[in-house]
């Protein structure tokens, strides 16, 4: 009877380490904190510039280091994800879905219309008009990744608390109502970007403080 007492506290021991496993092998929030951080100073300091350089080629050095930052992010999360070499859980395999989905179309629209840029030849000017298009996609991607993301793990609300933080350059945009699209893109970056940025930040201070919880 005792050998089997000690079977049973055993096999609870076991369950509880695999448990516990499971949950370090889900991304944690200094992943998305670190990002978040790296997106939001890039996006603040190319908008101003664009904005008051009023330059095209910026813009497209711009729409470059949007699509480096998207491989970082797909690398770092994927990695976080499947770092102990672990067989994946639902929980992984849908977050793994969601942001190789969120980077890789993030990593794709930047590199069409600089694509296109390259072929536009007569439509040129059409085609700069619409680079805000780039980071508004962005934006709209993290954030959905975000409260997917945070429905996965048991969040109730992905905070957007990112609104707050872009509400100087979104009057510096409504100020001036003859803008360039190159004004428009900058202030699509400073904008649009800085919320997505703010968001992810956010989410993964929320995700690290649940782990710190459940630990």
């Amino acid at each position: 009877m005792e050998d089997k007492k000690i079977s049973e506290k055993e096999s609870l021991e076991i369950i509880t380490q695999m448990i516990q496993k499971t949950r370090r092998n889900v991304v944690d929030g200094n992943n998305f904190i670190y990002l978040g951080l790296s997106l939001m100073v890039l996006s603040l300091l190319t908008g101003i510039f664009t904005m008051l350089t009023e330059n095209h080629w910026l813009a497209v050095v711009n729409m470059s280091l949007l699509m480096v930052w998207n491989i970082c992010a797909w690398f770092i999360i994927r990695k976080a994800i499947q770092r102990n070499g672990a067989s994946l859980s639902y929980t992984d395999n849908m977050l793994k879905i969601t942001w190789d989905t969120v980077c890789g179309i993030g990593f794709a629209i930047p590199l069409m219309i600089m694509v296109g840029l390259l072929f536009s030849l007569g439509s040129y000017l059409n085609l700069l008009a619409h680079y805000w298009a780039v980071p508004l996609i962005q934006c709209i991607l993290l954030i959905i990744g975000c409260l997917i993301s945070s429905q996965l793990l048991g969040m109730k609300l992905a905070p957007m608390s990112g609104l707050l933080g872009a509400s100087i350059p979104l009057v510096a945009f409504m100020v001036n109502f003859e803008v360039s699209p190159i004004f428009e893109f900058g202030c699509a970056m400073a904008v649009l970007t800085i919320v997505a940025a703010v968001t992810i930040t956010a989410f993964g201070f929320f995700l690290k403080m649940k782990n710190l919880e459940t630990a």
